[in-house]
């Protein structure tokens, strides 16, 4: 699947992750809605579509207590 393939709010969180290193900083959904102006199961939605649409671009791991989400 392709970018242009996804949902407006897909990409909008697909650019949030390439804009931010959530390797780094742990992810926050919660942070991640109020930036994007969306609410948190909408977030939780989009980051299920891009995990399996786009999974050769996003990488999902446990680390430290936390979540942490890259993009490329």
């Amino acid at each position: 699947m392709a970018l242009s393939d996804l949902t407006p709010e897909d990409k909008k969180v697909y650019q949030y992750l390439k804009a931010n290193d959530f390797v780094e900083e742990a992810w926050s959904t919660s942070k991640a809605a109020r930036a994007l102006k969306m609410k948190e199961d909408d977030v939780y939605v989009s980051l299920c579509n891009l995990a399996e649409y786009m999974r050769g671009n996003i990488h999902i791991h446990y680390r430290d207590g936390s979540i942490r989400v890259g993009a490329n």
